[in-house]
């Protein structure tokens, strides 16, 4: 069986500036554990990273769950 989980979590970019989190929401594919969502959705939160306004690469350096909701549950 596989699951879709909705995974609402905050990011903390590291920066020079105060520390600054921001809300995100995912969609993520896994197994009927919702912990194996929760990991896929922590390694990619991770691996992001963007500018900041002086043109300097930031990138996340912390993950905080909020919330994981069921979508939809299938066996293949």
């Amino acid at each position: 069986m596989h699951c879709i989980y909705e995974v609402r979590y905050e990011v903390q970019w590291h920066s020079a500036a105060p520390s600054e989190w921001e809300h995100d929401t995912v969609k993520v594919y896994a197994g009927p554990d919702a912990l194996e969502a929760v990991e896929k959705a922590r390694k990619a939160a991770l691996e992001k990273h963007r500018l900041d306004d002086n043109g300097r690469e930031v990138r996340c350096s912390n993950f905080r769950l909020r919330e994981v909701v069921l979508i939809a549950e299938a066996q293949l």
